[in-house]
């Protein structure tokens, strides 16, 4: 199953040089803070001493570790390179593919280098990983080593540089197919530990988390059994193991202590100290559970992964179709715009096949607008806002002049009516606004795909939008003063036979409403037709008499009070007799005039006013010059296609085998 990890680490190969990507590989994470001991945990694991060391931030760049049990051909191929066959252990950079190291004193060397060249001299760091190789006779095993956990910024690294630290780490721990290697030191309470605060953080239930403690020689011996517990895991709840090693000290080190003695002098010390416990401790423990971890969850993964590359393969092909270079440019443009009318035409008629289920968009919105906008706040208009009985006696007493006021005063009605209804136009202008902003922010709820193409290219966007918002403006304009002319007739024109302000009116008065209801429900039992004829007609004589007389018998001796109740009452019923008339005219008017003469006409106004002009002027290629940045955004997604072709290849080898 080896041959699982080296597929696992081409894949990690492959999309290190694309960069930035979403490809969710299984792969051991290893999280510590500085001075933890990590790098000495992973030398101790390949055997070498290859990692720079220092204070501060050493690690400053992921640096992703595949450790190589070579084979024949892995042989042959360093063979090519060097023609030296005495070299047993080698490694190799994936920036320099051409380059054998022997000398790991210069794969330490190396990878300062490239750190110095990715994330600069400043100590600062970098999310661009360093691919390193190392062949060996040992195992197979995959790490990304990141940059050591820190509070506070030493030297000249920069003040953020903890926000910066989590920041990379999060970015690989976060990813559910990773491995979090926590490394946590003996001499220290796991309870602070900054690596198991992250892991517990992302993993709390420690399903994804194998921890190492480190300088078990540090204790003091009188916390031996505390540190049993610890590796016993009665202390940290991570599922997947807790492992203690002993690894080179500073002393070790200077003295360049071979790995082989390290190893001869960690199992002694584990042996004297940890009798009961110490067979499931140590370096070599350590690579066998990290290999069997990985495989098994690169096992369990894998049928997920090989489903991601595929999905992710469909959806760069359906990218690169949209950032592809048109061939024919001419018939590509007419295409894309007649792409376009259509999909603005079905997303406000409901006719997509996309719906959306989480907001309302299209026709829905507008007609959201209009009722919520609108029609409520209409009905809350008060008809007699701010007309108080004392303006009304003033109204028809300036309006009779030195005259004395008739009873009825339609002079003083209709300034009175005509005031009011003054109060329906703002409603009216402010819906239309709305409904024709609504009609802009549309368009950037067409199909996806056609509206990142048409984004391509800056000048046809451009066009495009400015014709719609010309359409939705001519529009606009025009609805506004027919709304408007419609209201004033309104207010100029009274017309006080109408029969629905008649039944406003009847409807005003519980004395009127008996004498109407009686006038018409009469029992005509007893009388000739002509006698119910005449009959009818003097109910309806005094049904009006009624109405003229004041509308109720309160304060007879107050004519003016009479007058005053009366005009109050018909303003009243006239305004609610044209609010609902302006309440079922506007809308319809909207939609008329704007949404279906837009939904009509926008497919003549676009070839007229934007592709006529460019096959006129011949500016078909001057139209078609993309942005810079979607030049690099078609050749990131060809390189990402690329790796992706290439990962999946690599993992219908391996079913093969």
């Amino acid at each position: 199953m080896e041959s699982l990890i080296h597929t696992i680490n081409k894949l990690q190969e492959v999309f290190a040089v694309i960069g930035d990507h979403k490809i969710n590989l299984p792969q051991i994470v290893v999280v510590g803070s500085q001075s933890s001991g990590k790098s000495s945990v992973l030398e101790s694991l390949v055997g070498k001493s290859f990692l720079p060391r220092g204070t501060g931030i050493v690690t400053r760049a992921p640096l992703i570790l595949q450790i190589v049990r070579y084979n024949k051909e892995d042989r042959e191929s360093m063979l090519e390179i060097t023609k030296n066959d005495k070299i047993k252990e080698w490694a190799w950079f994936l920036h320099k593919p051409n380059t054998v190291f022997q000398n790991f004193d210069d794969v330490r060397l190396e990878i300062e280098n490239r750190t110095n060249y990715l994330a600069g001299h400043n100590n600062g760091i970098t999310h661009e990983p360093i691919v390193l190789k190392v062949y060996t006779l040992l195992y197979d095993l995959t790490f990304v080593d990141l940059p050591g956990l820190t509070k506070l910024p030493v030297g000249d690294q920069p003040e953020d540089i903890d926000e910066r630290i989590q920041d990379l780490i999060l970015k690989y721990v976060q990813q559910p197919n990773s491995i979090i290697l926590a490394v946590v030191t003996a001499n220290t309470d796991p309870s602070t530990s900054e690596s198991l605060k992250i892991a517990r953080k992302i993993d709390p239930e420690g399903i994804r988390t194998v921890a190492v403690v480190t300088k078990l020689d540090l204790i003091d011996k009188g916390t031996i059994q505390d540190t049993v517990e610890l590796l016993c895991g009665y202390k940290i709840p991570v599922k997947l193991g807790i492992i203690g090693v002993v690894n080179r000290s500073q002393k070790d080190i200077f003295d360049n202590k071979s790995m082989k003695e390290t190893l001869k002098s960690e199992k002694e010390f584990l042996k004297a100290n940890y009798p009961e416990i110490y067979k499931k401790h140590g370096n070599q423990m350590l690579a066998n559970t990290l290999q069997n971890i990985l495989l098994m969850h690169i096992k369990e993964t894998y049928p997920v992964l090989r489903k991601e590359l595929y999905d992710t393969k469909d959806r760069l092909e359906n990218q690169l179709k949209t950032l592809k270079t048109p061939d024919q440019k001419v018939s590509f443009v007419l295409g894309l715009l007649n792409d376009v009318c259509k999909s603005y035409c079905d997303t406000v008629a409901g006719n997509r096949k996309d719906l959306s289920e989480s907001t309302l968009v299209g026709g829905a919105k507008i007609s959201q607008i209009i009722h919520n906008e609108y029609v409520e706040k209409l009905d809350k208009i008060d008809p007699l806002l701010d007309l108080t009985d004392e303006k009304i006696g003033n109204i028809l007493l300036n309006s009779a002049g030195t005259n004395k006021s008739s009873f009825v005063n339609e002079k003083a009605l209709e300034i009175m009516v005509g005031k009011q209804l003054q109060n329906l136009i703002e409603p009216a202008m402010i819906c239309v606004d709305l409904v024709g902003a609504e009609m802009l922010r549309i368009f950037e709820s067409i199909d996806q795909s056609i509206l990142d193409t048409l984004k391509r290219f800056p000048k046809l966007n451009t066009d495009v939008k400015m014709v719609l918002n010309q359409m939705i403006d001519y529009t606009l304009l025009s609805i506004k003063e027919f709304i408007r002319s419609y209201i004033e007739t309104y207010q100029a024109c009274l017309n006080t036979t109408n029969p629905d302000f008649i039944l406003e009116l009847v409807k005003s008065s519980d004395v009127i409403q008996d004498a109407f209801i009686s006038t018409h429900v009469t029992n005509k039992k007893g009388l000739t037709n002509d006698e119910f004829t005449r009959a009818e007609e003097e109910r309806t004589k005094q049904l009006f008499k009624q109405i003229l007389s004041g509308l109720n018998d309160l304060d007879k001796t107050m004519e003016s009070s009479k007058q005053v109740k009366m005009h109050k009452n018909l303003t009243r019923c006239y305004f609610e007799f044209v609010r609902k008339n302006v309440r079922d005219f506007v809308p319809k008017r909207i939609i008329f005039k704007m949404v279906n003469h837009v939904l009509n006409s926008i497919d003549h106004y676009m070839h007229k006013l934007v592709f006529t002009p460019y096959v006129v002027n011949r500016s078909i290629d001057q139209v078609l010059v993309e942005e810079e940045h979607i030049v690099d955004d078609r050749h990131r997604v060809e390189r990402l296609l690329v790796a992706v072709n290439k990962a999946l290849k690599n993992m219908a080898d391996i079913q093969v085998h």
